[in-house]
């Protein structure tokens, strides 16, 4: 309840306060500089007198004939025009014939089979193991793999094959295997 009170009682101070401010004027001067109390006038105008800054009405606009009234076009109640044709269907062109790719090489899809997984190098002579399958391939240089494939050479990361005659050739990059994997118990 008290503080009900004291609400109430800020609130009046406030409310005299401000019918103070509002009552004594805009500012707080020192008498000695205070206007006289009484009406404020207004600055007076001076009424415009040709010449002097002031925009010029434009009367030559006000004869400027008017653009003929075309019924045709400001008429919205006759019938709508007719609409125009559908656009005809542009028949294209067959596209130019696209060659096929030429058919896979067999030597390539055969070689394409078979894995580089080691080498074997001595001083007098450099072996190849070749996994085609199940079977393991040992092949040094100069010999053939199942009739389709002669070994040209062997490097520690490819093995370059070449077919019996010479005139084609692939490269078998080196595959890393893995040993066999010990089971948990």
């Amino acid at each position: 309840m008290g503080s009900k009170k004291t609400k109430v009682l800020i609130l009046i101070g406030l409310l005299v306060v401000w019918g103070l401010i509002y009552g004594f004027g805009t500012t707080w001067q020192s008498p000695t500089t205070a206007p006289a109390p009484g009406p404020v006038a207004a600055p007076k105008r001076t009424p415009a007198r040709p010449g002097q800054d002031l925009p010029r009405l434009k009367t030559e606009l006000l004869d400027v004939p008017l653009p003929a009234y075309v019924p045709e076009t400001q008429s919205i109640f006759g019938t709508p025009p007719p609409p125009p044709p559908p656009p005809r269907p542009v028949v294209a062109a067959p596209p130019p014939a696209v060659p096929l790719p030429p058919p896979p090489d067999p030597f390539q899809e055969e070689a394409k089979r078979l894995r580089y997984v080691g080498f074997l190098r001595r001083p007098d002579r450099s072996v190849a193991f070749i996994i085609q399958g199940q079977t393991i391939n040992t092949l040094e240089i100069g010999e053939t793999l199942a009739g389709r494939f002669r070994v040209q050479s062997i490097t520690e990361d490819a093995v370059m094959l070449t077919s019996p005659n010479g005139d084609k050739q692939v490269r078998i990059p080196l595959v890393a295997t893995t040993g066999p994997t010990a089971v948990p118990r």
